[in-house]
């Protein structure tokens, strides 16, 4: 059995799916890509050409969601690190573009070697399914930070990547190079190696280059994920219901451009919301909110028959400390409960993801062990209920020795790598977590190899197209900037 905790009726549920429909019917959204427009428009959908505001009719989006496939697979360049979306699987994920990067020494600005190396950790971390971009170098120029991403990526891991969703170039860039690896558009398309992240900016707006984006990635059959992250109070309602609604308005509007691209384009439910901290105006990812309201968008992509993707393990905290550990398992088990297909920043998030860390990575991942095994649940067989092997165990014999404890304690207990259990006396526990963990990370950057390795000749074409993209022009109507502040950067007119 799967553990799910869900927070609505299913009345509360419809009730939220009627009050997104007004929304998109009467307030709609605001779109600032004319190419997803005029498909919507084709299939329905009004647009106020001053605005920009388009407006979806419930016949319009219901036939919309119905193309929307209810299960997919996203494959790692090992195509055993496929991962079967919609099949009741909860995959986990990094984080993603942080800016700067929290060491023995403090914080500093990430470099290509971090890329190497957060790459590295993740291909070694039994926990995880997926490779996201951890950091985003500041060694090299801005523009082709997304091929060095990819090109690393499918160097140093064997699991699946993130692509790319900024404007049209950038998007097909990680695409091309994905092509490469898969041997050409068609194999590519039919085993899908990125997965994308196309960011509605809150209130809805879904902003013209991750837009692009978006199009780019349905029309080449790679996922897409459509995550808002709406503050309750600042940039969506105060009230976590109505952030509900205004995410899923923002959601529905994305799905039904990728629709409109490609029938049946593959794509994931998002949700990254959470409240504002109304004493500071921070984004408070860590607060326990932000876990409440994954529960209900994972309810509501369900209620629509779509795979989806949440985030957990996020943290407010600037350190590895008692706040990271205790908002990280909270964010992150709530989100594995909710029954999410995709989690992502599950692992090495400091500072609302701003920083990334080589002790959390590796800590974090002991904590994903733990919470996968508790959604796991409790299997209940005529061998696990061992009722034989108590009789013949007894009133004074042990469990220790019998082969029933061999044949099931290791699928039954987790057993961390770096959390203490043994006694006050014992040598681990003279040894800080945060020093376990750097000590862990340094011997796994030291020993790990990634298998198979990267095929020479792909290799070579990849390193190819890098030194193409070098010799283009530097100066381009929209610079690429990290997922997690690109909603900043985007804006609203």
């Amino acid at each position: 059995m799967t553990l799910r905790l869900e927070p609505f009726t299913r009345g509360e549920v419809q009730k939220i799916h009627g009050a997104t429909l007004r929304v998109l019917e009467k307030t709609g959204v605001r779109i600032l890509d004319p190419e997803a427009v005029r498909m919507l428009q084709n299939v329905g959908a009004s647009c106020d050409e001053v605005t920009h505001v388009v407006r979806i009719p419930e016949g319009v989006l219901r036939d919309i969601l119905m193309q929307a496939p209810s299960r997919f697979k996203l494959y790692g360049r090992d195509p055993r690190r496929s991962m079967s979306f919609g099949e009741g699987n909860t995959y986990f994920s990094s984080m993603g573009t942080a800016v700067q990067v929290e060491d023995a020494n403090g914080a500093r600005p990430p470099t290509l070697k971090d890329v190497e190396d957060f790459y590295r950790l993740v291909d070694a971390s039994p926990h995880l399914d997926h490779a996201s971009w951890v950091v985003w170098p500041r060694d090299v120029p801005n523009e082709v930070v997304h091929i060095y991403e990819v090109l690393y990526g499918f160097k140093f891991t064997t699991k699946s990547l993130d692509g790319y969703n900024w404007g049209t170039q950038y998007s097909q860039d990680t695409i091309d190079m994905a092509a490469i690896v898969a041997g050409g558009r068609e194999e590519l398309a039919e085993r899908p190696l990125l997965l994308g992240f196309t960011n509605p900016v809150s209130p809805l707006t879904l902003a013209k280059e991750t837009t692009q984006g978006l199009i780019a990635f349905a029309r080449a059959g790679q996922p897409c994920i459509m995550p808002p992250e709406g503050m309750a109070g600042g940039t969506a309602p105060s009230t976590l219901a109505g952030t509900l609604v205004q995410q899923n308005a923002e959601v529905l509007a994305s799905i039904a451009v990728a629709q409109c691209v490609r029938r049946g384009a593959p794509v994931l439910y998002g949700s990254v919301s959470t409240i504002m901290d109304m004493r500071t105006g921070a984004v408070a990812l860590g607060a326990p909110e932000a876990g409440l309201i994954s529960l209900g968008a994972a309810q509501l992509a369900r209620y629509y028959g779509i795979p989806s993707r949440g985030t957990g393990g996020n943290t407010e905290a600037f350190r590895v400390d008692y706040q990271a550990g205790a908002e990280s398992a909270t964010t992150l088990l709530l989100s594995a409960l909710a029954g999410f297909d995709f989690i992502y920043d599950v692992v090495g998030s400091l500072e609302s993801s701003l920083t990334a860390s080589y002790e959390k990575l590796v800590l974090d991942d002991d904590l994903a062990g733990s919470v996968r095994r508790i959604v796991t649940g409790i299997d209940v067989s005529e061998d696990t209920l061992a009722a034989d092997v108590i009789e013949a165990v007894g009133l004074k014999g042990s469990y220790l020795g019998h082969p029933h404890t061999v044949d099931h304690f290791r699928h039954e207990h987790f057993l961390p790598e770096t959390f203490v259990r043994s006694g006050r006396a014992s040598p681990e526990a003279a040894r800080t977590l945060a020093e376990k963990a750097r000590a862990r990370s340094q011997r796994i950057l030291r020993e790990h190899t990634v298998d198979p390795p990267l095929d020479p000749a792909v290799e070579s074409k990849l390193n190819g197209f890098l030194k193409k993209a070098l010799r283009r022009p530097r100066a381009s109507p929209a610079s690429p900037a990290p997922a997690r502040v690109s909603a900043e950067a985007v804006g609203t007119p």
